[in-house]
């Protein structure tokens, strides 16, 4: 997230409850500013089902109260895939950082290879 200047962020998951304040301790120990940690409001169960139009739909309605942060962190692939979220984040004219997406991202920074690749969302397009 700081290679994209994501300072303040808004973070989803697909859990519910006091886990979450967990997540976000963690990220504020490591210097970053958590408007929320929000659980998605779906079943557990489902979270692999949902569709790509569901996915966009749950990141839109979380961000509306919080549209004062420069980014959305997805924790866990949590069954969002990364092309499901490209709509939400040209939509939403803000960074969504895909967990899948930073890995990809870490791994070809670490061997020094910096191959943008189009049409997977920010964070590999800019490959900051």
């Amino acid at each position: 997230m700081r290679a994209m200047g994501i300072r303040r962020f808004l973070g989803l998951t697909p859990y519910q409850g006091a886990i979450n304040d967990k997540f976000a301790d963690y990220f504020k120990a490591a210097g970053f500013d958590v408007a929320a940690m929000l659980g998605i409001p779906i079943d557990f169960k489902r979270r692999y089902d949902l569709s790509r139009e569901e996915i966009c739909s749950h990141i839109k309605n979380a961000f509306q109260p919080h549209r004062n942060v420069d980014g959305i962190y997805l924790l866990s692939p949590g069954g969002w895939r990364i092309v499901d979220v490209i709509e939400a984040e040209h939509d939403l004219d803000v960074p969504i950082i895909h967990p899948v997406a930073a890995d990809i991202w870490s791994v070809l920074k670490h061997l020094g290879v910096p191959h943008p690749i189009k049409g997977s969302g920010r964070l590999l397009e800019q490959f900051p």
